[in-house]
């Protein structure tokens, strides 16, 4: 149970695999036509890097449930209503349930530790 609420380690795989296979695969796949795209993938994992190395504990739990959690429902949303992005489909089954479990495993692992006790605050608190 250990490696599920290590929210840092959950965070940061996400940022590489979002930073590299997102942005670095969109701008292979359609070259500088999708620009816009490639920067908002890189823009997302400056957001992971960020929750992963510069916040902990509470605080690096809620932005991983804020930042994670939506991402599921909408990869959730697009494979059901068969959306798509470029014309290809946005979440295709079976290939979408390595993503949806990716992004589950942070946001739940933030859901966890949404009310965790901060060390500072326990021991200030007995002093």
């Amino acid at each position: 149970m250990n490696i599920l609420h290590n929210t840092k380690l959950w965070l940061l795989i996400i940022a590489v695999m979002h930073t590299v296979m997102g942005g670095g695969g969109t701008y292979a796949t359609y070259g500088m036509d999708s620009l816009a795209i490639v920067g908002f993938f890189c823009m997302v994992g400056l957001y992971l890097f960020y929750a992963a190395l510069m916040v902990e504990g509470q605080a690096q739990a809620r932005w991983a449930a804020v930042l994670c959690g939506p991402v599921v429902v909408w990869f959730v949303l697009c494979s059901l209503m068969g959306l798509t992005m470029f014309g290809d489909p946005a979440a295709p089954m079976p290939e979408s349930i390595m993503p949806i479990v990716l992004w589950g495993l942070p946001a739940l692992s933030g859901v966890m530790g949404w009310n965790m006790e901060e060390a500072n605050t326990s021991a200030s608190a007995e002093a």
